[in-house]
Protein backbone atom coordinates (compact mmCIF):
# COMPACT_ATOMS: atom_id res chain seq x y z
CA UNK A 1 0.00 0.00 0.00
CA UNK A 2 1.16 3.50 -0.62
CA UNK A 3 1.17 6.15 2.09
CA UNK A 4 -2.16 7.67 1.04
CA UNK A 5 -3.89 4.29 1.21
CA UNK A 6 -2.35 3.65 4.63
CA UNK A 7 -3.58 7.01 5.91
CA UNK A 8 -7.09 6.35 4.60
CA UNK A 9 -7.09 2.91 6.19
CA UNK A 10 -5.94 4.44 9.47
CA UNK A 11 -8.77 6.99 9.34
CA UNK A 12 -11.23 4.17 8.77
CA UNK A 13 -9.83 2.23 11.73
CA UNK A 14 -9.99 5.34 13.95
CA UNK A 15 -13.65 5.80 13.03
CA UNK A 16 -14.38 2.13 13.61
CA UNK A 17 -12.69 2.35 16.99
CA UNK A 18 -14.93 5.27 17.97
CA UNK A 19 -18.04 3.40 16.84
CA UNK A 20 -17.13 0.24 18.77
CA UNK A 21 -16.32 2.26 21.89
CA UNK A 22 -19.56 4.23 21.68
CA UNK A 23 -21.61 1.10 21.08
CA UNK A 24 -20.10 -0.74 24.05
CA UNK A 25 -20.77 2.20 26.39
CA UNK A 26 -24.21 3.18 25.09
CA UNK A 27 -25.48 -0.41 24.83
CA UNK A 28 -24.64 -0.98 28.48
CA UNK A 29 -26.13 2.35 29.54
CA UNK A 30 -29.42 1.69 27.74
CA UNK A 31 -29.81 -1.96 28.72
CA UNK A 32 -31.52 -2.99 31.94
CA UNK A 33 -28.42 -4.78 33.21
CA UNK A 34 -24.78 -3.82 32.97
CA UNK A 35 -22.73 -6.49 31.21
CA UNK A 36 -19.08 -6.22 32.22
CA UNK A 37 -18.07 -8.81 29.62
CA UNK A 38 -19.63 -6.88 26.74
CA UNK A 39 -18.19 -3.63 28.06
CA UNK A 40 -14.64 -4.93 28.38
CA UNK A 41 -14.73 -6.76 25.05
CA UNK A 42 -15.89 -3.54 23.40
CA UNK A 43 -13.13 -1.59 25.11
CA UNK A 44 -10.54 -4.16 24.05
CA UNK A 45 -11.73 -4.07 20.45
CA UNK A 46 -11.70 -0.26 20.44
CA UNK A 47 -8.16 -0.13 21.84
CA UNK A 48 -6.89 -2.70 19.33
CA UNK A 49 -8.45 -0.82 16.42
CA UNK A 50 -6.94 2.42 17.70
CA UNK A 51 -3.52 0.77 18.00
CA UNK A 52 -3.69 -0.61 14.44
CA UNK A 53 -4.70 2.83 13.16
CA UNK A 54 -1.84 4.46 15.05
CA UNK A 55 0.67 1.99 13.62
CA UNK A 56 -0.69 2.54 10.09
CA UNK A 57 -0.27 6.31 10.40
CA UNK A 58 3.28 5.88 11.71
CA UNK A 59 4.16 3.61 8.77
CA UNK A 60 2.63 6.00 6.27
CA UNK A 61 4.59 8.93 7.66
CA UNK A 62 7.84 6.94 7.67
CA UNK A 63 7.19 5.89 4.08
CA UNK A 64 7.04 9.52 2.95
CA UNK A 65 10.48 10.39 4.29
Amino acid sequence: MNSRQRENTAKYLYDLSKIVFTFSVVANAVSKEFSPTAFWLGMLAAVLLFFFAYCSIAEARNERH
